[in-house]
């Protein structure tokens, strides 16, 4: 490789034999003779194809890939993923094929150049649908062979190096796509170097003037500490060195762009975060570890709750360090990290040196095999999610979140994001144990579902058969699994509630036209659907109950010819359609007039909305009645109805000290449930207390409101809506 003679007037150039300089530098260490020799033909196969193309920079394009390849070569990757960086773009941009690769070089090598010109080859309709749809197939690319995304992340970090060359439109487009969806990726494999250059180029593309400004921010602090972190750090040295223990010493300091971010996320100021600073202490053994902490604690005195064993409990990317926060001369707060020389090592070039290197002798390592399972868990989560873009936006939300480790009663480790809760819990060991979750005890203690959990916490769960998932559960749970195992579960309920309200409505339509659905053959069912274009009788049965077809003219359809042609007149149904409560999630009973059992209603085929159950005399039904009236639902309640149900009471009291306490005892003896409180006060000087509550029917509402009025301090009650209508 070193005897390299620049053939073409391509290679001639002096910003090529820069580019191509620095390979070498890079590569020299660990290739040996043969695989500089393979690594040279690529070099000159690669500005070949790329002879008479120029980046926007003005450079010759093959400095592009030969910077790639050097950018691989710092994490030390063999010399296939090396050649295939020089090579990235010859399939995409040249003339040179897949089988052409093959012959030249291998098939490893054409594999590696075809994954990554799929991830180049995604159009869609708008940047999230892109960015979301790049970020699945990453995911995918990985499963095969994560070389194929340690290529695509050096070649997007050379891009950001020159993203100068682009529009302002173009570089902000780019900028955040890469904060998105390439920095998290490469935090998450380990590679913490790439990572950073990423995030630093986005940020200065993105929000320019505050880059600056936290930039300038930093090297002024550092200037008014750095002889207090350089005492710090030479008193550590010294005092290791007198333990018998060489260690390496270094300052380290927050990048710019995880200082805004950490300032933004905790409302702090940049002079107020305690790890802007810091040392870094890099020993030999992993006992040395240890030791080291209790001589740095002898030294400086550690902050409480300051104090991360990543090497006990690594992160799921597999990086390892023991992080403390001490206090330091001049009461200057810094953090430790200490860790050895192989965890410093991957703690830059992360899991993908463990993945390239171990997967071809079959043996694995601890970082690895948590790499593969969170991958593993990813493509799940991809599986079940409904789209890519719900997928993404739900994982993007754990990417580059802390990490809390909690146990289960048999002391197994369970890591979920920050801030999760106790059904976060339930679902990280299970999908059936998050959606049968009925009660928990959290270090022996009875807490809610929605309880907070810290690291270290025990955490023992209750299941019930008979429980099922609830909405309100999203608005409690921190985890892209829980998320999307909660919104599987009920689309499912709501997909079965819906065939069988969908039933129920093609089976009273079919017996207005005084037939049922036993007599309906298959062959007037299958010219149905063909008619709708609907894959399945389930289909046209939740479309009923959704509002997407009215069942009175699909019923109508499916008669037999003869029977459609005697039909004539309105359509007007036997009887109402009855309502129990039972119905889930796909009937919804709107705030607009709140109906209660008890109450005349009347219901209404939304097409967005589905079955939509009001007051008889609400104003919005008067609005659909004149419109349109074929969406118009005659129904009733049923004698015996289910569950619980929203009603707002208004309560008028006099203007005085503990009343509304006294008038939410009240409502607890009667054993309701309040699900939020309002208050107004008015000018006449009585004060509108606004109750909104769950209860069984409009007799249970009423014997509430009589006992609210009862109350010496109550005027009036009365439900929100009812002044509509009288």
């Amino acid at each position: 490789m070193n005897g390299l003679s620049f053939t073409s007037q391509t290679m001639s150039h002096k910003a090529v034999q820069a580019a191509f300089k620095l390979l070498k530098e890079k590569t020299n260490a660990y290739l040996n003779t043969q695989e500089k020799e393979q690594l040279r033909k690529a070099v000159h196969f690669g500005a070949y194809c790329h002879e008479k193309q120029i980046r926007k920079s003005g450079e010759p394009y093959i400095t592009h890939p030969i910077t790639v390849a050097a950018i691989l070569a710092t994490l030390r990757v063999d010399v296939d993923t090396l050649i295939a960086g020089v090579l990235h773009d010859t399939i995409e941009d040249t003339d040179a094929t897949y089988q052409q690769l093959t012959g030249e070089f291998n098939a490893d090598v054409a594999y590696l150049v075809e994954g990554v010109t799929k991830l180049d080859k995604i159009k869609f309709r708008n940047i999230k649908e892109a960015q979301a749809e790049t970020f699945v197939k990453m995911l995918f690319a990985m499963a095969e062979d994560i070389r194929v995304i340690i290529i695509k992340l050096s070649d997007r970090l050379h891009n950001m190096r020159t993203i100068s060359a682009m529009s302002v439109s173009g570089q902000r487009r780019i900028s955040q796509e890469t904060i998105d969806v390439y920095a998290p990726i490469a935090e998450r494999l380990g590679l913490k170097s790439i990572q950073k250059e990423m995030e630093r180029h986005a940020f200065q593309a993105l929000h320019p003037n505050q880059s600056a400004e936290v930039e300038t921010t930093i090297a002024r602090i550092a200037g008014n500490r750095k002889k207090a972190v350089d005492r710090i750090r030479k008193t550590i040295e010294k005092s290791l060195l007198e333990s018998g223990m060489a260690a390496k010493v270094v300052a380290r300091q927050k990048s710019a762009y995880s200082a805004y971010k950490k300032a933004q996320l905790k409302k702090l100021e940049i002079e107020d975060i305690h790890d802007l600073f810091g040392v870094r202490i890099i020993v030999k053994e992993l006992p040395q570890c240890y030791l080291a902490l209790g001589i740095i604690h002898n030294i400086y005195p550690p902050n409480e709750n300051g104090f991360k064993d990543y090497i006990a409990v690594p992160k799921q990317n597999g990086y390892q360090s023991l992080h403390t926060v001490v206090t330091g001369p001049y009461a200057l707060k810094l953090e430790v990290q200490i860790r050895t020389e192989e965890m410093d090592h991957l703690s830059e070039a992360g899991v993908a040196a463990h993945w390239i290197y171990k997967q071809k002798d079959g043996n694995t390592s601890p970082s690895l095999n948590k790499a593969r399972n969170w991958l593993n868990s990813l493509l799940k989560l991809q599986k079940d999610s409904v789209s890519s873009l719900e997928f993404y936006e739900n994982l993007k939300k754990d990417l580059g979140t802390d990490e809390i480790y909690v146990f289960t009663p048999k002391g197994d480790l369970i890591q979920l994001p920050k801030r999760s809760t106790v059904l976060d819990f339930a679902f990280g060991i299970h999908t059936s144990v998050g959606s049968h979750a009925e009660s928990v005890q959290v270090n022996g203690e009875t807490k809610s579902l929605a309880h907070e959990l810290k690291t270290g916490d025990t955490v023992s769960i209750k299941t019930s058969d008979d429980l099922k998932v609830h909405a309100d559960w999203l608005r409690h749970v921190r985890s892209s699994k829980a998320r999307t195992a909660i919104r599987k579960e009920l689309k499912q309920i709501e997909d079965s509630d819906a065939m069988i309200l969908g039933h129920r409505m093609l089976d009273r339509a079919l017996d207005t036209y005084d037939h049922s659905f036993e007599q309906v053959d298959n062959k007037s069912i299958k010219r149905a659907l063909k008619h709708y274009q609907l894959n399945s009788l389930d289909d046209m049965l939740k479309a009923f109950a959704y509002g997407e077809l009215l069942p009175s003219i699909v019923a109508k359809k499916m008669l037999p010819m003869m029977k459609q042609r005697r039909i004539s007149g309105d359509y007007i149904p036997k009887e109402a359609l009855t309502i129990d409560g039972s119905e889930g999630s796909i009937v919804h009973y709107p705030n607009c007039c709140q109906p209660l059992p008890g109450d005349k209603i009347m219901g209404h085929l939304s097409q967005s909305k589905g079955v939509v159950i009001h007051r008889n005399n609400c104003t919005n039904l008067r609005e659909i009645s004149k419109n349109n009236p074929e969406r118009l639902l005659m129904s009733s309640w049923a004698l015996k109805t289910r569950g619980v149900f929203k009603s707002t009471l208004v309560v008028d009291v006099i203007n005085k000290t503990g009343v509304l306490a006294s008038l939410a005892a009240v409502i607890a003896e009667q054993g309701v449930n309040i699900v939020s409180i309002d208050q107004a006060d008015k000018d006449s000087g009585f004060t509108e207390l606004v109750f909104e509550v769950n209860v069984e029917n409009k007799p249970h509402a009423e014997d509430l409101m009589n006992k609210l009025q009862s109350h010496r301090d109550v005027l009036n009650v009365r439900r929100k809506y009812d002044e509509k209508y009288h």
